[in-house]
């Protein structure tokens, strides 16, 4: 069975993105202080397991599901990224939004959904 590499920090910081939290609230929830959340989650490629368990249930997301392997059971497990900057004009005002999309075999999520003005 083939396993792909993941870091998982980088997906937990998604997470926490997505879910509008801030990094503040996020180290309070695990446990750190804010400036060591980067170091110690955001910036690993491999968490311990307890850590991770902690993290799943605070975010109240599985993290577990991005190390199984994908197969017909599993479904929900998202295999994929595009990344899309779209340009909005309403009147003289221009807008730049940038989307992040993960996506699976059935779903797709909208990661990073970000504005900025030109």
């Amino acid at each position: 069975m083939k396993y792909e590499r993941i870091h998982i920090g980088s997906i937990i910081k998604d997470e926490v993105k997505r879910q509008k939290k801030t990094f503040v609230s996020f180290a309070q929830d695990i446990g750190l202080q804010k400036q060591n959340v980067d170091k110690k989650v955001f910036s690993q490629q491999g968490l311990d397991t307890d850590f991770l368990m902690l993290i799943s249930e605070k975010l109240d997301f599985d993290f577990f599901d991005y190390y199984r392997p994908k197969s017909e059971g599993n479904q929900n497990r998202l295999s994929g990224e595009i990344k899309a900057t779209f340009s909005i004009e309403l009147g003289a005002k221009k807008q730049d939004r940038s989307f992040r999309f993960l996506f699976g075999e059935n779903d797709i999520k909208i990661v990073d959904n970000e504005i900025q003005d030109l």
